[in-house]
């Protein structure tokens, strides 16, 4: 059906079984968010980050971070509101943020084809990592949101080009290259795609207009370009490539939601976007009336635009460097569930039976694959540092590894007890990656460390460890701790800082195993839990010489 023509009533009644189905599975899908709300606990290192970036006192202190500003602006005014004081009605704006794709969702099924957006809520709104990450306080969910939003408004000015829905679709890609730095890409594909559509009706106002607007999105990232060019050397810290096994793992992970088998779901039906863009320029070539098919042009856009996309993207990643993760795929995604919903056409005859199953299959198998999945907590450091509150004495001392866990402890520890991390840094409210840089050039970095150990355990106080479950372990007799590395970077290894804390995670281990009359690992409150930030606490009492 042509997205031109008003559907009658008895296509939109709710008692059709795809539109009853939606509802449900929307609703579901809500079910699912507030699960999570109520399960996710504690705000793990990287939301740590961001509530302290919220409470700078100026936008350029909100720009340390891997976002830009808006997601911290956002939490700053939540937070003047009053509902910023704890954890729970903290993470209810993550929790609104996540309602809302399943309502972009809507909104482009709705733009498109009057129907309701099935395939998108079953294959990216029951996804528990969007869920999971979308809903955390990072910029995941809002920046997803955002891109859908982006995108509807481009299909907005194709369907009807004007000045004001030029205006609009300028802002929601302003906002959206405010959230995520790389939703840069997406915009400019969204741009592309439009821009394509315009060249197949040969409309250069309305190309201009689309131009426009993706101008005045690049333009909005102008403020942060000295910033990024003078992280560039503290980022080295974690710009460790992007090995090829990783990243086909992020890719698994992000789309084999419910099963491994869907990431060719996605594919096949990325696929049969850009084969019917392709199609569709070849009937405009053959018979030039094409190009003022409306339902073509959406096709068009929306296989163009994932195509884009995808390439763009996937360069993006490589050039930056960084190990991929699932969640980086997020908004990629989020853009091709609007092209499903906005370029695929309704199923029709025996195609609609299978289509049909398709998402009723999904669907079951979606709602307790991802009830298992939000189980998850983002981390237990809260635990712990609850723990510690009261059981670390004023004269003990505590050690944080690896040291980004300090983060998220700096936030929950409220004892009296000193602590430090290793390597040791002057602040432990964001990501100092350039700390850390100076730090594994020092080859004495852990030395005022091992002195306060040996200081701590001597006078008859006890020393706590806090490590990242398989960093530490208690040493076996008679082995001895890993050498000193030479200042960074290394042959192989380059920047990174990883070897550089196994070993003095070794140092530490072994001083505590020879010296102290007791090490061991303290029992776990949280063991058997499916934990992001998972870490585990020994404890450290009495001198001994060997």
């Amino acid at each position: 059906m042509s997205p031109a023509c008003a559907p009658s009533t008895d296509q939109i009644s709710l008692r059709q079984p795809a539109w009853l189905a939606a509802i449900l599975l929307t609703a579901a899908i809500a079910g699912l968010h507030f699960y999570f709300l109520l399960h996710a606990g504690g705000f793990w290192r990287d939301e740590v980050n961001l509530i302290n970036l919220a409470h700078s006192s100026s936008l350029a202190g909100m720009e340390k971070d891997s976002f830009p500003i808006l997601m911290p602006l956002l939490v700053r005014g939540w937070s003047a509101l009053g509902l910023g004081h704890h954890d729970l009605t903290l993470r209810l704006l993550g929790t609104l943020i996540g309602l809302g794709i399943p309502a972009a969702l809507w909104l482009a099924a709705w733009q498109a084809r009057r129907s309701p957006p099935l395939l998108g809520l079953a294959l990216f709104g029951c996804n528990s990592t969007l869920i999971v990450f979308g809903d955390s306080l990072r910029a995941y969910g809002l920046g997803c949101l955002l891109i859908m939003l982006t995108a509807i408004a481009a299909v907005a000015q194709l369907r009807q080009p004007s000045w004001r829905r030029t205006g609009w679709l300028a802002l929601l890609a302003t906002l959206s290259v405010q959230t995520l730095y790389h939703n840069a890409i997406l915009v400019a594909a969204i741009c592309l795609g439009a821009s394509a559509v315009c060249w197949r009706k040969k409309n250069g106002r309305a190309a201009a207009q689309v131009f426009l607007a993706g101008l005045v999105a690049a333009l909005a990232l102008l403020p942060y370009a000295a910033g990024l060019i003078a992280g560039q050397k503290s980022a080295a810290v974690i710009r460790t490539g992007l090995k090829s096994w990783r990243f086909f793992a992020a890719f698994q992970d992000a789309l084999g939601f419910p099963l491994g088998q869907y990431v060719y779901a996605w594919a096949l039906l990325a696929a049969a976007l850009i084969f019917l863009a392709i199609k569709t320029v070849c009937r405009t070539a053959k018979n030039s009336a094409e190009a003022g098919d409306a339902a073509g042009d959406l096709r068009f856009f929306a296989g163009t635009t994932v195509l884009f996309a995808f390439v763009g993207y996937v360069l993006f990643l490589r050039l930056a460097a960084f190990p991929s993760q699932s969640w980086y795929l997020l908004p990629l995604l989020a853009l091709a569930a609007v092209g499903f919903e906005t370029g695929l056409p309704d199923a029709r005859g025996k195609m609609r039976a299978g289509f049909f199953g398709l998402v009723a299959a999904t669907a079951l198998i979606a709602m307790p694959t991802a009830n298992r999945d939000l189980h998850t907590r983002f981390t237990n450091v809260d635990t712990w540092a609850a723990e510690l509150n009261t059981a670390a004495a004023p004269g003990d001392y505590v050690v944080i590894v690896p040291w980004f866990c300090g983060i998220a402890f700096n936030h929950y520890f409220k004892g009296e007890a000193a602590w430090t991390t290793l390597p040791p840094l002057a602040d432990y409210t964001t990501h100092r990656y350039d700390l850390v840089q100076l730090q594994i050039q020092n080859t004495n970095a852990i030395q005022p460390v091992l002195a306060r150990i040996v200081a701590t355990l001597q006078r008859g106080q006890r020393v706590w460890v806090l490590a990242g479950t398989g960093w530490m372990d208690v040493p076996d007799p008679g082995t001895t701790a890993a050498a000193s590395l030479p200042p960074a970077p290394l042959e192989k290894s380059g920047w990174s800082e990883t070897p550089y804390t196994m070993v003095w995670v070794s140092q530490v281990a072994h001083l505590l195993g020879d010296h102290a009359s007791q090490f061991a690992r303290a029992k776990n409150p949280t063991a058997g839990k499916q934990i992001i930030e998972n870490t585990e606490l020994f404890l450290a009492e009495g001198w001994k010489t060997p």
